[in-house]
């Protein structure tokens, strides 16, 4: 009995220390470039040893992707899933309050990727992610347009795109509420 209890404890614990870890990275990562974190930078955020930190990771690089894997996509969908379909109101604003929380990590992510091919799976599925939410949240609007879907699909997923509110954001130095209103009327315009 003492025998399974110490097993169980302890893997109690490694996956406490796992959870501690990516808590960490994510911290770290979520608002600065890879580049400029280390492995040791987690390991003290975390309270633990660099090789802790390669003992459950293997690498910097697998430690990012299962950051993105296990907690910032799976923290995205679950923000996106409060959008009301056909809301383009509460659409936008769905969406706009994941970019401000996770756009300029994502921007940087898809610079990192163009350097680090580990990285395109992670991109190819954040991709196919956001065009399953915009034809799930559209449905309605992209089925009443039968010889156009996928071009109606495509501008939507483009309007709703991070690069579109990043240029509004950033470039263009709006407000989150005027990014709002600009996304709302150019969504609006396309389902004119």
């Amino acid at each position: 009995m003492t025998r399974r209890y110490e097993m169980t404890a302890r893997a109690k614990a490694r996956e406490q220390t796992r959870e501690a870890i990516l808590d960490a990275a994510i911290e770290l990562f979520v608002d600065t470039w890879y580049d400029e974190v280390t492995i040791a930078d987690v390991a003290a955020t975390a309270g633990v040893s660099s090789q802790t930190v390669v003992n459950h990771f293997g690498s910097k690089i697998g430690l990012y992707v299962a950051g993105l894997a296990e907690r910032f996509a799976p923290a995205v969908r679950a923000q996106r899933a409060e959008a009301v379909p056909g809301d383009v109101e509460s659409i936008v604003r769905t969406a706009v309050r994941d970019y401000e929380r996770t756009g300029e990590g994502t921007w940087r992510l898809l610079a990192l990727a163009e350097r680090m091919p580990e990285l395109l799976p992670i991109i190819e599925d954040g991709h196919r992610s956001h065009r399953d939410w915009v034809e799930t949240i559209f449905a309605a609007e992209i089925e009443r347009r039968p010889d156009e879907q996928d071009r109606f699909g495509d501008l939507l997923v483009v309007v709703l795109n991070v690069g579109t509110w990043r240029s509004l954001r950033r470039e263009q130095g709006l407000s989150q509420e005027a990014t709002t209103e600009y996304l709302v009327t150019l969504v609006g315009a396309l389902l004119k």
